[in-house]
């Protein structure tokens, strides 16, 4: 989103809030309404966020609103301008690629841990190619953010170490959100499912450096269509 100094007022994409638990705090569900918002793009970068309209929107009062934008914020998924402005964070490049510097690290690592006896782990990430597929040919966005994000960590899960995956799910919301930008790009996020075709056969094989490679290189395609996003709208 292009800088001007000036942040364009939109319309806010939300709908009223009229079914939910009535035993979950008002702030609690207006927190989750938000921030599933921001991660599935309803609620873009660099949007101008005001209290009123928001409350407006999910017919709330404004202070379930405030507390809901504070919680956000401390998540990074929300920034506080000059003048107690309030926008949906701009992800920079520097955040891109210190998150698939970690990523590279850890699910490199979990690759090494995967081995053709592991016939669970491959199993599940079959299922999540077979559910893509799908997604692909409906061209669902959202659904295949959401079968992308679940194929990495069962990647990841392969580890078997209870603080690797905390912080790996620490980072999660950042790298759904970023995850889901780049397979906006139709022709990405079917190279994206081609390679993690090819990940699955060469741990199929106990090819674990061809995998290795393969998710080398798509991790590095994902951090490049990234950069070109933002760099495009800086």
């Amino acid at each position: 989103m292009k800088d001007t100094g000036l942040y364009e007022e939109k319309d806010i994409a939300l709908e009223p809030l009229n079914d939910f638990h009535p035993y979950v705090p008002l702030s609690e569900v207006v927190f989750q309404t938000l921030k599933e918002a921001i991660l599935k793009g309803s609620l873009e970068p660099g949007l101008l966020l005001s209290e009123n309209k928001i409350a407006a929107k999910l017919n709330v009062s404004r202070t379930p609103v405030r507390e809901a934008l504070r919680r956000l914020e401390q998540e990074n998924m929300v920034t506080t301008l000059p003048g107690r402005r309030m926008i949906v964070s701009i992800p920079t490049v520097q955040d891109v690629e210190e998150i698939y510097e970690i990523r590279l690290l850890v699910e490199t690592e979990a690759l090494r841990r995967i081995t053709p006896q592991h016939d669970s782990i491959i199993r599940q990430l079959e299922h999540c190619l077979k559910i893509a597929d799908t997604q692909l040919q409906t061209k669902d966005s959202i659904g295949l953010g959401t079968t992308n994000s679940e194929f990495h960590s069962i990647l990841v899960s392969a580890l078997n170490n209870r603080r690797l995956v905390q912080l790996i799910d620490s980072l999660q919301d950042t790298i759904v959100r970023y995850r889901f930008y780049s397979l906006t790009n139709h022709k990405w996020a079917e190279e994206s499912e081609s390679e993690h075709r090819e990940i699955v056969e060469c741990l199929k094989n106990g090819n674990t450096e061809g995998a290795i490679q393969v998710l080398r290189k798509h991790l590095m395609t994902a951090k490049e269509v990234l950069v070109s996003i933002i760099s495009e709208n800086a």
